[in-house]
């Protein structure tokens, strides 16, 4: 019997309860009691406008990010990766429903003080590791000192800075057995690995023995991370990637490997056995989605990381973007009930306790992030964003920011 869980609009239900239920956390604005680091400035890339990597600026004259909350600490960033989003940010993908979504947590949280809103100039970049330099009055996990990794909220300035601001519970000890600049490529592609997995397909320890997962683009940052959590699941893993990863996922542990390229993948995927879970993290662009219930079995998963929500409300405004995306939601998830399957979309959220696990699986050596070869230092952000961009990158981009130190 096919059971029914959240369709895949609830995200953006859960994020305005988040910031509903914040106001019992944080009532009042808080300032780090440091007046000479309160008033302070920091490097951090800027940009005034959206659009090209023409509109980043290296400014030195940056303010501290502030503490608004008792539960807040202040890092000092050591390591940054970025990620596919950090591009589309950059253009402006996400700007409105964004905008909104600070304007209720701000409403919420500072009672209309709209002091902390997100706006020009914006310092993108959502993954770091780096060290805790001040922490709130109400900080109870963390010490000055402790090196921690995490994944900023979108309402956040970003990481590529020479410090952020990070709530406790979205942070995490760094695994202790890799380099900073490893750590922070971890963050973004695990939190959504593991929510896609863990949170919306209802996979662990005990029901996932024997089952079986397809991953769509599991040579990528997302796709090679889940990969390896969905092993360690004890699952049977299908990699769908180009023949030039082949060798990589099967480092990975995967040997079922059928390359996308080729004109009958899906022919080929549709003679073996169906999949309790289809993980797709590229996007409807090499299938149909009408195509995916003949490779599920009765009750399975499919779950993407390629939601229409930004792009809605980017187009259309906030209410008709939302409307649009509230009736996409509805009819592919009617869809997938009607064929007896689940339908899901994943979106990151920082959770301390989900990179505590990851933590736990890193140093147990049971998972590893791919890291690309070629090196950046944190004045060449820009460049390092190019570079993604064009296709060059065999892993995650990490930024070092030794010239901090």
């Amino acid at each position: 019997m096919l059971k029914i869980k959240s369709h895949p609009f609830s995200s953006l239900k859960r994020t305005v309860y988040h910031a509903i239920k914040s106001i019992n956390e944080a009532p009042t604005l808080y300032s780090i009691p440091s007046a000479k680091l309160s008033a302070g400035r920091m490097q951090a890339w800027i940009i005034y406008y959206y659009g090209t990597n023409q509109q980043f600026t290296l400014s030195d004259s940056v303010p501290l990010p502030i503490i608004f909350s008792p539960k807040d600490v202040l890092i000092k960033v050591s390591a940054s990766s970025i990620n596919p989003i950090d591009i589309r940010r950059r253009e402006g993908y996400g700007g409105k429903l964004i905008d909104a979504y600070q304007s209720v947590k701000n409403f919420v949280q500072l009672r209309g003080n709209q002091s902390n809103k997100l706006e020009f100039p914006i310092t993108l970049g959502r993954d770091f590791c780096g060290e805790i330099i001040r922490k709130g009055p109400k900080v109870t996990k963390f010490n000055v000192g402790d090196k921690v990794y995490g994944a900023l909220d979108v309402t956040r300035q970003g990481s590529f800075a020479q410090y952020c601001a990070a709530g406790e519970d979205e942070i995490c000890l760094k695994p202790n057995n890799i380099s900073d600049a490893e750590a922070s490529a971890l963050p973004l592609v695990s939190l959504t690995s593991w929510y896609a997995i863990r949170k919306l397909s209802g996979f662990n320890e005990e029901n996932s023995i024997g089952k079986r997962a397809l991953v769509i683009g599991a040579a990528g940052g997302v796709g090679h991370i889940a990969t390896q959590l969905l092993n360690n699941l004890g699952m049977e893993t299908t990699a769908l990637c180009s023949q030039s990863s082949f060798d990589y996922v099967r480092q990975l542990g995967v040997e079922d490997t059928i390359d996308y390229r080729q004109k009958d993948w899906l022919s080929e995927l549709s003679q073996k056995a169906k999949y309790d879970i289809i993980l797709d993290t590229v996007g409807p662009k090499y299938y149909s989605f009408q195509l995916m219930n003949t490779l599920l079995n009765p009750g399975g998963t499919f779950v993407t990381i390629i939601t229409p929500i930004f792009r809605n409300v980017d187009k259309y405004g906030l209410i008709s973007g939302l409307s649009r995306t509230a009736y996409t939601a509805a009819k592919q998830t009617l869809y997938g009930w009607s064929n007896n399957f689940n339908y899901r979309w994943a979106v990151y959220r920082p959770d301390g306790e989900v990179l505590r696990q990851v933590k736990n699986l890193v140093e147990q050596n049971k998972l590893t992030i791919k890291v690309d070869s070629k090196e950046f230092s944190f004045e060449n952000i820009p460049q390092a964003i190019s570079y993604l961009e064009n296709g060059h990158a065999k892993g995650k981009v990490v930024i070092k920011y030794s010239s901090f130190r």
